[in-house]
């Protein structure tokens, strides 16, 4: 009797942990959003693989050249010289402004219907982008999604993100999210033109498939 008692008492204590864990890294109300993103992030690589890689992105410039930091699954900076910082912008660094793009091959085809990009919050300043899959059979690239009107959006949620989550309200880091239809691709790529901007600086490409009918663990952005 005494066992079952002892028994039951551990149950309910792993029942009560899961449960907090589950409302504390999953809450839009409290102040603990993770930094790194979560295990179902199909671009992340640990360091130990070939893929998925980022090697076919835009080369990067000064503090910022790092393509590998894409798919580290760390969402913020730990140091300055960090995330991919692209050429080019108004004021030309290194080279002339124009149409720049960070590419993650998966190095296989995989579904995914979501991306969530985390930029230098400085530079997340663009009115418009696409992301594009890369389609084997016509061997070319498709838009999965045209964004606009983007500075509304990052102005909308800006304030409430870095009021909302206290590990990254000292970064300057701002995610941009968008979900779409289910694409089956073997590459990623998020393109925009920086003749506008001050030049555009990534610390973090996340890759998604929430399957059908399932909501994401936690949303970065709604």
């Amino acid at each position: 009797m005494k066992y079952k008692k002892l028994l039951l008492n551990a149950f309910l204590i792993v029942l009560y942990s899961i449960f907090i864990c589950v409302i504390s890294s999953c809450s839009s109300s409290s102040n603990d959003l993770s930094i790194y993103s979560p295990d179902n992030d199909i671009a992340f690589n640990s360091g130990d693989m070939d893929f998925p890689s980022p090697m076919e992105s835009d080369r990067g410039w000064g503090s910022g050249k790092y393509p590998w930091h894409l798919v580290d699954g760390l969402r913020a900076p730990c140091y300055w010289e960090y995330g991919l910082a692209f050429t080019g912008g108004h004021n030309e660094y290194i080279d002339t402004c124009g149409w720049r793009q960070a590419t993650i091959n998966f190095g296989e085809p995989k579904k995914f219907n979501r991306v969530v990009i985390w930029h230098n919050g400085g530079e997340a300043s663009m009115e418009s982008y696409f992301i594009k899959y890369w389609d084997d059979d016509t061997n070319c690239w498709k838009t999965a999604v045209h964004a606009k009107n983007v500075q509304q959006r990052i102005e909308t949620y800006k304030s409430d993100f870095t009021e909302s989550f206290s590990q990254l309200k000292t970064i300057n880091t701002i995610p941009i999210e968008d979900t779409f239809e289910t694409v089956t691709s073997s590459k990623v790529r998020y393109l925009f033109n920086n003749c506008h901007i001050k030049h555009g600086w990534l610390y973090e490409f996340e890759v998604y498939y929430d399957k059908p009918g399932e909501r994401p663990k936690c949303l970065v952005v709604k």
